[in-house]
């Protein structure tokens, strides 16, 4: 996999592609003063118990209570031992509590919090309250999990966990020992924080999105890093530097007098991820719909209509959709539960190889992807991780006439 990183500053906002394989993938825009709260660590304040929904609100400070389930909140041995891990035995009203922000808020919503707090680095990630070693899955090989999965154990605080990242994947002891400390002076920084100033406040708030590009997204697939700003151009070059110097190589200056995204077709991309209809390369075709509770994926043949039988016609059709359907939901970002309405086959063998296609599929995700299974009726179920608004949430607003239908109402004579 060939992967480039394009960014866009200009306008009062910074726009982020990731392409791999010519194709873009996922995209960022990020507003000026409107920078996302997801990883930010807050010192909040419990304003109100929710018993039949076991969780609570959580004044942060940002205009709108944030959403704290009991589940994710760190329990004590003797709490889970004793099974009385409800929201009322774990938090109280004006309690002061240290959150971190794992979800944005969306619509209505506000965000929703963790007491478990996660620090990234480029290599591993600190669990600095809850203990635990963990190794990322899409490492493949078994040798190189135990080799990272030992080094880690040993290099792990007391106390504290340690995940280790994709990235370290032939990273030696010392790099990731590195990371590691930077990780634990992080950590030291924000507990003095804790108890100094008023509530609510922010402690810590996440990097700036280059350097979120760097710590999540550089590794040895990457082929370009191509930044149109002089300034910020600098900057990655000096932070490149004390992180990983061989990457500078492979940063690039764009001073074209083009728009960015237009000038890679990532406007064309764009604008057919905010379609309804996606068409196949076969010349069958993808409908994307929306409810409140989840997405729903049709697929259909279309102008295809195959050479040999119509089982391998449908078996086809339903390959391609699995591989362009990973595809969409990862730049759409759609996320949530998810349905797709493959079209029906009767040889068992060929719905285990299409499921097998999806499962492959989306593993180059970066958000967790669950594909469940099929149901009885033949809809395929998954599920993806939801930090942050889909692409047409960002991109357009709802139709203040039909209330987002997309529909008028017939006249009536």
């Amino acid at each position: 996999m060939i992967k480039d990183i394009l960014v866009d500053t200009g306008f009062g906002e910074t726009r982020v592609a990731i392409i791999e394989d010519g194709e873009p993938v996922e995209i960022y825009i990020e507003a000026a003063g409107c920078e996302k709260l997801a990883g930010n660590i807050y010192r909040g304040k419990v304003e109100r118990i929710l018993p039949g929904m076991q969780s609570a609100f959580v004044d942060i400070g940002t205009g709108k209570n944030a959403f704290l389930y009991a589940d994710d909140i760190i329990k004590s041995r003797d709490l889970i031992l004793a099974q009385t891990a409800k929201i009322e035995n774990l938090v109280s009203q004006g309690q002061e509590i240290t959150v971190q922000v794992v979800k944005e808020a969306l619509d209505n919503k506000g965000s929703r919090v963790t007491t478990d707090i996660k620090l990234p680095g480029r290599l591993v990630i600190l669990t600095p309250l809850t203990t635990g070693i963990g190794v990322s899955k899409k490492i493949k090989s078994p040798d190189e999990k135990e080799r990272l999965r030992q080094i880690a154990e040993n290099l792990c605080p007391e106390g504290s966990g340690i995940i280790v990242r994709t990235a370290a994947e032939g990273k030696q002891s010392e790099e990731l020992e590195a990371d590691i400390k930077g990780l634990l002076k992080l950590w030291k920084s924000i507990s003095d924080k804790e108890e100094r100033g008023s509530v609510p406040r922010c402690i810590y708030s996440e990097p700036g999105v280059i350097y979120k590009l760097v710590r999540d997204h550089i590794d040895s697939d990457l082929h370009r890093f191509i930044i149109n700003d002089r300034v910020e151009y600098e900057k990655l070059l000096e932070l490149l530097d004390a992180v990983s110097p061989v990457i500078k190589l492979k940063v690039e200056l764009f001073c074209k007098d083009y728009d960015m995204f237009e000038y890679y077709h990532i406007d064309t991309a764009v604008s057919k991820a905010l379609a309804r209809k996606v068409w196949l390369k076969s010349g069958g075709y993808l409908v994307f719909d929306k409810t409140e509770a989840l997405t729903v994926i049709d697929v259909n043949t279309g102008k295809y209509v195959g050479k040999n039988t119509l089982e391998e016609t449908m078996l086809k059709t339903n390959e391609e959709a699995a591989l362009t359907v990973a595809k969409q939901i990862r730049l759409r970002n759609i996320s949530g539960i998810i349905l797709i309405d493959f079209i029906d086959m009767k040889d068992t063998s060929h719905k285990e190889r299409l499921l097998s296609v999806l499962r492959e599929a989306v593993k180059k995700d970066s958000s967790k992807v669950t594909v469940v299974g099929m149901t009885n009726l033949g809809l395929v179920e998954l599920t993806r991780k939801k930090v942050r608004g889909t692409l047409q949430q960002l991109l357009t607003i709802t139709c203040p006439t039909c209330s987002g239908l997309g529909r008028i109402n017939r006249v009536v004579r």
